[in-house]
């Protein structure tokens, strides 16, 4: 198969699979009556998520030392991408859609907030690991995930309404003509769509790979830079689905809620079975991550996101691709 034609097929097999995850993930929040923040942040994000969490298992958990490498860049640089290119794709969105209002309908006190909050505590104490005893790597593995089943639990608390049994998704389920089709049906449209996500994913990744072995780059930044661009399409083109559909809730909490998920279930993977020391450029991939999640963070609090606020996160992108030419040349 060329090229040309591998980068396509996972194009196509990820745009036509993410439409019906999430009109799929849609309807299975409407029968467990689930709002939309839980529904983002929980199901959407823990399901297309699974293409990139695959990366670092197979790497740790299968691998050598080389693949150690790859799996330790996929775990920083999957939540690296989505704090700065995906709100940056979900401002490109917003502007697309050309609402009259150019602001994120999303409550100040929800999901979002509560996602990213998370996220800069957890993923501190992963970067704060690497510099403890490896005695001491248990512990912070045993808090990361106490941390998130919490997390999710209190999303889940918070954001379940018994009144949505009457608020039915505006699209049809996918595979069914019924207005109000059955929740195993819904299941069973998602669980396909996700098959399709990642085999699209994998497509895509292959393509890559390919072109990496023509131009030389180290296994770190294939996995920090290139990888991540592949794995995190299903969470950012969803968030544009959505955010054209105009349920702004869903399209942020897709992934502000895989962020929460990979800066404490997968970090706590790598400091398990690694020896978890990071290189000055590993530290400086965390660093930007951790300050694009806090900006976001600080002007949710502050006031709806804007256009503009959203774009600027993708800076922290473009200030680590110059730290990588500098250092690289």
């Amino acid at each position: 198969m060329s090229l040309l034609l591998l980068t396509v097929s996972g194009m196509i097999l990820i745009v036509l699979a993410a439409d019906y995850f999430t009109n799929g993930v849609e309807w299975v929040g409407y029968h467990l009556h689930l709002e939309e923040g839980a529904v983002g942040s929980l199901l959407a994000a823990l399901g297309t998520a699974l293409p990139e969490t695959l990366v670092p298992v197979m790497a740790i958990a299968f691998g050598n030392h080389h693949q150690n490498g790859i799996g330790l860049g996929a775990i920083l640089g999957a939540p690296f991408m989505l704090a700065t290119i995906g709100f940056s794709v979900i401002g490109l969105g917003l502007w697309a859609s050309r609402r009259t209002i150019r602001m994120l309908n999303v409550p100040m006190a929800g999901p979002l907030t509560d996602d990213l909050g998370f996220f800069l505590l957890a993923f501190s104490l992963v970067v704060i690991a690497a510099f403890l005893p490896q005695i001491l790597h248990p512990l912070i593995v045993a808090l990361l995930l106490v941390l998130y089943i919490r997390h999710a639990w209190t999303l889940l608390g918070w954001h379940r309404s018994p009144e949505l049994e009457n608020t039915a998704p505006s699209q049809p389920l996918r595979l069914s003509a019924n207005p109000n089709p059955p929740v195993l049906l819904a299941i069973l449209q998602v669980i396909l769509a996700l098959v399709g996500l990642i085999i699209g994913a994998h497509f895509f990744v292959t393509a890559l790979d390919a072109i990496t072995k023509v131009v030389t780059i180290s296994p770190f930044l294939l996995s920090v830079i290139v990888t991540p661009v592949a794995t995190e399409l299903p969470e950012v083109l969803n968030s544009v689905i959505w955010i054209r559909r105009g349920k702004d809730t869903l399209a942020v909490g897709n992934v502000t809620g895989a962020m929460a998920f990979q800066s404490s279930v997968v970090p706590a993977l790598g400091i398990a079975f690694t020896t978890w020391r990071l290189s000055p450029m590993e530290i400086a991939t965390a660093s930007l991550t951790w300050l694009a999640a806090l900006w976001i963070w600080l002007k949710s609090r502050s006031h709806r996101l804007r256009i503009v606020e959203l774009l600027t996160a993708g800076l922290f992108y473009l200030a680590y691709i110059g730290i990588v030419m500098s250092v690289f040349h």
